[in-house]
């Protein structure tokens, strides 16, 4: 017994006011962290949302290219990526309806889209992104 007191006798631990200083270091690098990764979280949500607008907008400028139009059938008050909403038809001597649906993949949006006859859109309708709302021709960040 007397052995081992000796050995950890001058040798001393940390004090309490040097472990509260790490502790409170450690948590002002966690906010700081913490606010970064908030900015970077709402934006992907913008990102993602202008993402989907082009490739709905590429999905009708193909299906308007394939049938050889320069517009489409009609306009489409909320088209959500679904079928039978957003046609070209072909003016060949049998004529070929183009869907942009077809598109997309069989991929359905997470907002609706209002498609004029020229087939460009243009009001959108937010349905599952949280900050993100339309302005004029695209989505932005509330």
């Amino acid at each position: 017994m007397k052995g081992l007191r000796k050995a950890y006798r001058g040798e001393r631990g940390f004090t309490l006011v040097e472990l509260l200083v790490v502790v409170v270091i450690l948590g002002v690098l966690a906010a700081v962290a913490t606010l970064a990764v908030t900015k970077f979280i709402g934006s992907g949500n913008v990102e993602a949302a202008n993402t989907e607008l082009h490739q709905a907008q590429t999905a009708i400028a193909a299906a308007m290219a394939d049938a050889g139009v320069g517009t489409v059938d009609a306009t489409a008050a909320a088209w959500d990526g679904t079928a039978g909403v957003v046609e070209a038809t072909s003016t060949a001597a049998v004529p070929v309806t183009y869907d942009a649906a077809d598109y997309l993949m069989g991929r359905a949006f997470k907002a609706t889209y209002q498609v004029d006859i020229n087939g460009n859109i243009v009001a959108g309708t937010n349905v599952s992104w949280s900050k993100v709302t339309w302005s004029g021709n695209g989505w932005i960040k509330t």
